[in-house]
């Protein structure tokens, strides 16, 4: 209840309360009062009778009684009178009726003239006229007391709207105030202390507004420090799972011997910290030729077309994108390179840079619920992890092949020296025994000859019988054997001295691909060769660049390199009985050299043949076959003499690939 209605109510109750005190006092005054003036009446009545009736009833006038007696009775508030004498057998009685509510007043006396008793007169009075009156009187004032209650009330309302109204409006803004709602107008007007109350309470409520404004921010500021807190502290904890399980893979790469063992450690690590269905570590070197190293087993793993679209797209990120960015695609039936064959239902594709020369890619698919921001930093932080742990491998790969390389060139320098030595030692004895065997063939074989004849005559021996005999005996053959072992060693003393000279004279502007085209034709025709092995049989796969300019070296030179790692490659085949024989020799332009890679199906070659290949006098081959300076030779034409690279890939199984880079300048 308001102030107000507390002061309404309690102004009536003490208005009704005083106003019903005062009427029903009054009331009981008047009623006193007019019970008092009839009890006096009725003495003044009785005493009247007592005078008036006293003679008529000496005198028995009857008539006189019965006027007497109607005067008397004409008082309303008599209700009965009766005068009886024995006597005289007089009885004479009036009587009203009087509705129930009022009181009888009851009076006998007996009349007495001259000493004589005389008759009895009863008289009975009764208040219900007074009483009915007081009534009347009573509803009068208690309806003036009501009227003027209401008028008062009226009046006490309107006075206290007038003087309430600013503390209304006051409780008013006080409760919109206390509702939230600082923004309530309040009006600095009043009479006196209500005017100071509602100025200050502007005052309060600006202090409240700014204090509440300054609690928000403060609270904001909390609520966003305890969100950023807990979203850091879920990241602290993601990360630290994260660089602990970047810290055991790192651990465990560091004893893995190939790239294949390095992605096999990572699968299991990295499925714990982005959970998914299916995971592939694939790399790809400078032909574009993907080798998928790990995949984590799966019952229903991408299909080819669609690994295929996953690698279009990634080739597509390379070229238009920063090779750092990942690719989340959470719903690929939308995406342009699945919609018509969604083969799975997300995707996070995190490209890898690993080394110069190779680039991979890391696959998450179909991971329940989509792959989020926190699989993004973990797939960025292992892709990280395992570029660096790949590229470690790679680093390692390349020392061991510039070791080796440098071991080679070592190897060449000092073989130059001993070449040019057993060259020179060897040349001479050698150039005697061809040119005496020669001379000792033609003397035994030419029959015409002048000084064979004459000397035959002086011996007496027939020349047509030393010849049967020759022929019969094989003497010729033998000698022929003999010209061929010197002419091949002859060769051998040639490619030996080919060590100590590294003079680049003669070389001339060459079309790499004509010399390639020519030495698979002298490989065809070559009857060494081909006494062995038919190389006609043997499918070539020409990829030749289009435009390339001419480079400066040695014709002979790089023919002599392209015939013997294509000999060495036809002989491999033809010993392992390769099906489908085939070599696929590539020609294109790689920044400032002039690249031929030429690779075979053959068997391959096992880490420990693979090393040794350009050691001088190394050979796979049997006794008489081979005499191990081919590749030797083939490898200081490149790297000495031409300021090239010359190397090769090879694995059991998975043939043999030559790379030779020349220098376009």
């Amino acid at each position: 209840m308001g102030l107000r209605s507390q002061i309404v109510t309690a102004v009536v109750a003490a208005s009704s309360i005083i106003s019903l005190f005062l009427c029903f006092y009054f009331l009981g005054e008047i009623r006193s009062n007019a019970l008092q003036g009839l009890n006096s009446k009725i003495d003044k009545s009785v005493y009247m009778m007592k005078l008036v009736n006293a003679r008529p009833l000496y005198n028995v006038d009857k008539e006189t009684l019965r006027v007497n007696m109607e005067t008397f009775f004409d008082d309303e508030n008599m209700k009965r009178i009766s005068i009886s004498e024995s006597d005289i057998e007089m009885d004479m009685t009036l009587e009203r009726y009087f509705e129930p509510g009022g009181q009888d007043i009851h009076k006998a006396f007996y009349i007495y003239y001259k000493g004589l008793k005389l008759g009895r007169i009863e008289v009975t009075y009764n208040t219900g006229l007074i009483e009915k009156k007081l009534a009347r009187f009573r509803v009068q004032m208690l309806t003036l007391t009501l009227g003027v209650i209401c008028v008062l009330v009226v009046a006490l309302i309107l006075i206290i709207n007038q003087l309430t109204q600013p503390v209304t409006r006051l409780a008013e803004a006080a409760s919109e105030i206390a509702d939230g709602n600082l923004d309530r107008e309040i009006q600095e007007v009043g009479p006196g202390e209500v005017g100071v109350l509602s100025r200050n309470f502007a005052v309060m409520r600006d202090a409240i507004k700014e204090k509440m404004g300054a609690l928000e921010a403060a609270n904001r500021e909390l609520e966003d420090e305890l969100k950023q807190k807990a979203v850091n502290e879920i990241k602290i904890l993601r990360q630290s799972q994260i660089i602990s399980s970047v810290n055991i893979f790192f651990q465990k790469s560091m004893m893995a011997t190939s790239y294949r063992e390095v992605a096999s450690l990572f699968i299991p690590i990295a499925v714990e910290v982005v959970p998914c269905a299916y995971l592939s570590v694939a790399v790809m070197e400078e032909d574009d030729v993907v080798d998928v190293l790990a995949v984590l087993e799966n019952e229903n793993p991408p299909s080819e077309a669609c690994s295929d679209k996953i690698l279009g797209m990634y080739t597509r990120h390379l070229a238009t994108n920063d090779s750092s960015d990942v690719i989340i695609i959470n719903q690929t039936e939308s995406h342009p390179d699945f919609d018509t064959d969604p083969c799975m239902e997300n995707l996070m594709l995190i490209p890898l840079r690993i080394g110069a020369r190779m680039k991979g890619m890391l696959v998450f698919t179909d991971k329940d619920g989509g792959f989020g921001d926190q699989d993004r930093e973990a797939g960025h932080m292992l892709g990280l992890a395992l570029a660096e742990s790949l590229s470690l491998k790679y680093q390692e790969k390349e020392r061991l092949r510039l070791e080796e390389m440098m071991v080679q060139s070592e190897k060449m320098v000092s073989l130059g020296g001993l070449a040019a030595g057993m060259a020179h030692e060897i040349n001479n004895p050698l150039a005697g025994i061809l040119q005496n065997t020669q001379v000792i063939k033609n003397r035994l074989s030419n029959s015409n000859l002048p000084a064979n004849v004459k000397a035959a005559q002086e011996l007496d021996l027939p020349l047509d019988k030393l010849l049967k005999y020759m022929e019969r005996r094989d003497i010729f053959t033998m000698m022929e054997s003999v010209l061929t072992a010197g002419r091949r060693a002859a060769g051998i003393v040639t490619n030996m001295l080919s060590f100590s000279r590294k003079s680049a004279s003669g070389q001339l502007p060459e079309d790499v691909g004509q010399l390639l085209e020519k030495t698979l034709e002298l490989a065809e025709s070559d009857y060494n060769l081909k006494k062995k092995f038919d190389f006609r049989k043997i499918a070539v796969i020409r990829d030749y660049e289009g435009d390339l300019p001419r480079i400066p070296c040695k014709a002979s030179e790089i023919q002599q390199v392209f015939f013997n790692v294509l000999s060495n490659g036809a002989q491999a085949m033809m010993a392992a009985n390769t099906t489908d024989p085939s070599f696929s020799i590539r020609l294109f332009r790689d920044q400032n050299y002039l690249t031929v890679v030429v690779q075979d199906n053959g068997p391959g070659m096992d880490a420990a043949t693979r090393k040794r290949v350009f050691d001088p006098f190394f050979t796979t081959k049997g006794v008489g076959e081979g005499t191990g300076l081919g590749l030797a030779v083939s490898y200081f034409i490149i790297t000495e003499k031409h300021r090239g690279k010359i190397l090769v890939d090879s694995a059991p199984g998975k043939g043999t690939t030559f790379t030779i880079q020349l220098p376009m300048a």
